[in-house]
């Protein structure tokens, strides 16, 4: 039974499913119904699918999102942006001196900058950057089409949030891995930042070419004024830098600069930015676009001694990297005054030692090859030595030559002093011959130098200046040129002092408690000799400069004329030991000798030091330290140093004073008196080693201490008489004639302990400590003379006129 209606069924059911037949046995048509049924149907199977692969594409996008945020650095450190940026050493008048860096950026406040200049880089890079959450999906399907129809690329995808992603969070890899975590990290940097901040990370860290990082350095670079200043057209300019700056240089493809350019404004007046008639207005501005180095301060051996204490105390990086701002001492005016007195005084000891003949001489092809050249002005600047060949003699007065792709003239005038009665240039110089020459001025209409005729200098030499009462260095210079040299002879050669040392040695026989010296004491300048083993004969016999004795002489004297038996014979009575220990108040750093050639200054030292001990004289006895760097401030504008010389007592006040009245008599009546300036009171002494190897002169007013060095690096002779009154001394008068024309002259006060004594001293008076005098313990000079203010100038007058209780 179960089978039968099993089958049964089966065939109720097949017979029902059966179509029914038409009469002549066809099947009869559907309805149109059931079509639109069927349809239905596979549109909803088909919406399903497609809702399906949606949700899943969201799904694997939120994975993938979530994936790779996990990777992804975290964002936070962008808020403490800290870019390489320009360190800078500014002079005393606020004035740059030097800058150091890996990557020339000036970092500024986007608040700083005019409305047009940050909107000049969003309408260039990315317009809808007010409106867009990170990421422009519009933007990235319209470049792609302006790509596509311009064949190449013309315009980037990526926003200025996505850009400042892949600067400081991505490799610089193009891989689809790395845009998917570029776009992850511009959203939400976009939730993190404000609008402003992005600008400010991405303003300061884009590349413009030419080594300007940044909005500043390009608005520097290129234009020489700062970004806040900018033009529309100047801005636009640098705007369409940032695509490619090396391809859009408006220094060497200015073509295509400007259709960058004509690009970006186009865009700021779409964006509505700027209005059609500002539009209009940029276009039509011309514009001068050259690199623009900044105008420094020439002191470039001082500024290089500072960036060598910078590296030893913050180190490398932070100097290259760092962003200081570092306040020196340097004086610029000092400086250029310290050049010119180094530049004459070469010039003058060359001159005296005649022209001794071109540097080389080229062959007639080389000198064909030069006069054939065009000229290509390489930007020379006043002041410059360097060298240049001699390609036509005009005339009988003038000379025709070339430098540096420049051009310039030697006159009959500028080469008289070579040669006395030169009637004829072409008897001097001929064509060929290379020659020193330096830069004095430039004559726009000719495209000519006029040159100076320099020689072939073999001397360098080197000069320091101090102010007195702080210790502070207002000019150093350390050769006679950076550029050809960057070794400091003020600071790093330890050279011998000579006779610019024998001060030192007085002064501790003055200070000797027991039986101390006195100016007027006698010392006999008579033959002596000492054991010696490094002599031939075992004994050694201190001679005079001239070779000459003058027996019995007084101190005074024997200092102002610079007597070397008189003073070995001083330090011999005082004692080595005694000297070596007065010597440590005076702060050398350099090892000194302990041998009785001490007294003719055989120590190795720097002029710097020598100085510095001078100031010693000069500051009532305090020993001050040097000061270069003032004090060092961060990006931020945070103190990081700050200079707190320390001063300290090495001698006392009246034997400061006693020591400067005797070194006075060196500039009025000893070896020194060319080197005097007039109604300034000054005190000194000069320096000759054997064989005129080193030429010195160290010299002082109440406010300025200045030292000199001449010499030649091989430690060969100057030549000639090259001593230290005629080869430093001159250097060292014409820095302080300038240094000194714009101050009142001062006086050296007269301390307590000290008596003056009417006598053959200078002025008529000759100083004493108190108690050392001639005829015993007096009392000192009067108030009224206390109360004239000191020594010198006017005061010398008051002292011809006045009668004191001392010495009468």
């Amino acid at each position: 039974m179960e089978l039968d209606l099993q089958a049964s069924q089966n065939s109720a059911s097949g017979a029902a499913s059966q179509p029914p037949v038409s009469p002549k046995g066809k099947p009869p048509k559907k309805a149109k119904g059931k079509k639109r049924s069927a349809r239905a149907r596979l549109l909803r199977w088909c919406l399903g699918f497609l809702l399906f692969f949606v949700v899943l594409g969201i799904g694997a996008v939120l994975a993938a999102w979530l994936w790779i945020g996990e990777d992804l650095t975290r964002i936070e450190r962008l808020a403490d942006y800290q870019p390489p940026a320009v360190t800078q050493l500014v002079a005393r008048d606020g004035s740059l001196m030097a800058e150091y860096y890996d990557e020339r950026r000036y970092v500024v406040p986007v608040s700083e900058l005019p409305a047009h200049v940050v909107n000049a880089f969003v309408a260039a890079e990315d317009g809808g950057f007010y409106r867009h959450p990170g990421v422009d999906l519009w933007g990235i399907a319209r470049a792609a089409f302006n790509n596509f129809r311009a064949g190449r690329v013309v315009q980037g995808g990526s926003t200025i949030t996505q850009q400042v992603a892949k600067t400081f969070l991505l490799s610089p890899e193009r891989t689809f891995l790395r845009k998917l975590k570029e776009a992850v990290l511009a959203w939400r940097i976009e939730q993190h930042f404000s609008k402003e901040y992005i600008l400010y990370l991405y303003l300061n860290q884009i590349f413009l070419g030419h080594n300007a990082y940044g909005i500043e350095a390009g608005a520097q670079t290129y234009f020489g004024k700062n970004a806040r200043d900018l033009s529309i057209a100047e801005a636009s300019l640098l705007a369409g830098l940032v695509q490619a700056p090396s391809r859009y240089s408006p220094v060497r493809y200015p073509r295509r600069a400007r259709t960058r350019q004509v690009y970006t404004i186009g865009r700021m007046a779409t964006e509505n930015f700027i209005t059609q008639e500002q539009a209009q207005e940029a276009l039509n501005t011309h514009l001068t676009v050259r690199i623009h180095k900044p105008r420094m301060v020439a002191a470039d051996y001082y500024s290089e001694s500072v960036r060598a204490w910078l590296e030893e105390r913050f180190g490398a990086t932070m100097v290259m990297q760092g962003g200081l701002t570092v306040y020196t001492a340097c004086d610029p005016k000092f400086t250029q005054y310290a050049q010119d007195a180094v530049g004459q005084g070469i010039l003058g000891i060359t001159q005296r030692r005649g022209f001794r003949g071109p540097v080389r001489v080229l062959s007639a092809e080389e000198l064909k090859e030069i006069n054939e050249q065009p000229l290509s002005p390489v930007m020379l600047k006043p002041g410059r030595i360097l060298e240049a060949v001699v390609v036509e003699v005009v005339s009988t007065k003038e000379l025709r030559l070339r430098l540096n792709g420049e051009q310039g003239t030697l006159s009959l005038q500028d080469l008289r002093g070579w040669r006395g009665g030169l009637a004829d240039v072409g008897k001097l110089l001929k064509p060929g011959e290379v020659v020193n020459v330096k830069t004095i001025a430039y004559d726009g209409d000719k495209q000519s130098w006029q040159l100076q005729f320099m020689g072939q200098p073999v001397a360098q030499a080197a000069l320091v200046a101090l102010e007195a009462g702080s210790g502070r260095v207002r000019a150093m210079i350390g050769g006679r040129d950076y550029q050809e040299s960057q070794f400091n002879r003020a600071t790093q050669a330890r050279r011998q002092p000579g006779s610019s040392f024998k001060p030192y040695i007085y002064c501790a026989a003055i200070d000797r408690p027991e039986f101390p010296y006195t100016a007027s004491t006698m010392l006999m300048d008579t033959p002596v000799e000492y054991p010696d083993v490094s002599q031939p004969d075992g004994k050694w016999r201190p001679k005079n400069f001239d070779g000459k004795f003058s027996g019995a002489i007084t101190l005074r004297r024997s200092l102002e004329l610079s007597r070397n038996v008189t003073t070995v014979k001083l330090l011999v009575d005082i004692g080595l030991d005694y000297t070596m220990a007065y010597l440590n108040r005076f702060g050398f750093e350099s090892e000194l000798s302990s041998g009785y050639a001490l007294a003719l200054g055989s120590s190795g030292i720097s002029l710097l030091e020598q100085t510095r001990g001078y100031s010693v004289f000069a500051n009532q006895g305090q020993l001050m330290d040097t000061v270069m760097v003032e004090k060092v401030l961060d990006r931020q504008g945070r103190l990081l140093y700050e200079s707190h010389p320390i001063s300290r007592q090495a001698i006392s006040p009246a034997t400061a004073f006693v020591m400067t009245h005797l070194m006075r008599g060196v500039l009025l009546q000893g070896t020194a008196t060319s080197v005097n300036i007039p109604n300034y009171v000054l005190a000194g002494k000069t320096g000759t080693t054997n064989e005129t190897r080193d030429a010195w002169f160290v010299g002082y007013s109440p406010q300025l201490v200045c030292g000199v060095w001449v010499g030649r690096d091989d430690n060969h002779t100057l030549g000639g008489y090259e001593i230290g009154g005629r080869a430093a001394g001159p250097i060292w008068k014409a820095f302080m004639q300038r240094a000194l024309a714009d101050t009142e002259p001062e006086v050296f006060e007269i301390p307590q302990g000290v008596t003056l004594v009417r006598g053959a001293g200078v002025a008529g008076f000759e100083a004493y400590l108190r108690g050392t005098q001639p005829g015993g313990d007096i009392p000192t000079v009067s108030t009224l003379m206390e109360e004239s203010g000191g020594m010198g100038g006017g005061v010398e007058d008051f002292f011809e006129t006045q009668m004191f209780l001392d010495g009468q």
